[in-house]
């Protein structure tokens, strides 16, 4: 057996016999969260220095919410490595989604030194004091919801959501997702919201086609505690 023959069985064996398509929309069912999160948790933690203005452009809410896919032995991502830096005094990217194993690179950019850390019971660390051009690592070995804080600027807020699933997206601007190539069968589509937290609809992925999927979101007037 050749090379290119050996491929294709492979593929052949390894790739779903039935799949669909899921065609998604995350739709905000109330009015939109106004104001800035104020973490409680700082409560433990002491003093923290004032809040740095932003800027008030209106925020679009599917910048705050990941979506994802899940079912029971699924197999996952390869794990993979992104960027939160700290750039006037704020985290940037504030959301990010990656699969389990995966690292998290936090720079810092700003001429200030920051101290990022978690209490979240997926991935708790603390990373210390660090000044500008020095970089902290972390490694999210485990699925859940990863809450991350400045110790110094009470203002900076992020989320990583570290999940199982192959299939996970950011919506885009207008609310939309999509997942390909996917498993006929049963399944999860769960959304979580910086404000809202998760909200989930059951949906079956036909053998072939695509199914629509809408999930709706309630963000609060008020942020939650």
């Amino acid at each position: 057996m050749n090379r290119t023959t050996f491929v294709a069985a492979l593929l052949s064996v390894v790739a779903p016999a039935f799949a669909g398509d899921v065609s998604g929309q995350a739709v905000i069912t109330k009015k939109l969260s106004k104001r800035e999160l104020s973490p409680l948790i700082y409560n433990l933690r002491g003093m923290a220095q004032p809040a740095v203005a932003r800027s008030t452009d209106p925020v679009n809410e599917y910048d705050r919410m990941v979506v994802i896919l899940e079912s029971k032995n699924l197999p996952s991502r390869a794990a993979i490595n992104v960027v939160m830096d700290q750039k006037d005094s704020h985290f940037d990217p504030e959301l990010v989604v990656i699969p389990v194993g995966s690292t998290v690179q936090f720079p810092n950019s700003d001429p200030i030194f920051h101290n990022v850390f978690s209490l979240s019971k997926a991935q708790p660390f603390d990373l210390g004091f660090y000044p500008r051009g020095q970089i902290r690592t972390v490694k999210f070995s485990r699925p859940g919801v990863v809450q991350v804080y400045c110790h110094i600027h009470a203002n900076m807020y992020a989320a990583i959501v570290v999940t199982e699933s192959p299939w996970f997206a950011k919506p885009s601007t207008e609310g939309t997702f999509s997942f390909h190539d996917v498993p006929a069968g049963h399944y999860r589509l769960t959304a979580w919201h910086k404000v809202a937290g998760f909200h989930a609809v059951e949906i079956n992925v036909p053998e072939s086609g695509t199914v629509d999927a809408t999930i709706r979101v309630p963000v609060d007037v008020e942020p939650r505690p």
